[in-house]
């Protein structure tokens, strides 16, 4: 399954950044997506709303929710949202599908 990963640091985490600027997050990233059974595919560091998006391969939503929280715990995230990517053309084919299932009440 594929995910978009929207992140915010906290002060601790700009801090490190700070503290080694060199620092490979890219490998430290990839390394992490391979040992939850994924993949980084992409990895970019952005101005505005969020610092860091992801995209990542991973096994399931459950992985992916179990991951953030271990992140959070180091309190260096402040925000991690995850967003699954998903086939809108096949969802709208099985909602068309469903179009009169549900009565509303009264009707």
């Amino acid at each position: 399954m594929k995910f978009i990963v929207l992140g915010k640091y906290t002060k601790q985490g700009t801090d490190g950044w700070l503290d080694n600027p060199d620092e490979d997050r890219h490998a430290m990233l990839s390394g992490l997506s391979k040992k939850i059974g994924g993949n980084l595919l992409d990895l970019s560091y952005t101005r505005g709303e969020y610092d860091v998006v992801a995209t990542v391969e991973a096994p399931s939503l459950d992985t992916m929710t179990a991951l953030k929280l271990s992140m959070m715990k180091t309190g260096a995230i402040a925000e991690l949202t995850i967003l699954e990517d998903i086939n809108l053309n096949a969802i709208a084919k099985q909602g068309a599908e469903m179009i009169g299932l549900y009565k509303a009440p009264g009707k």
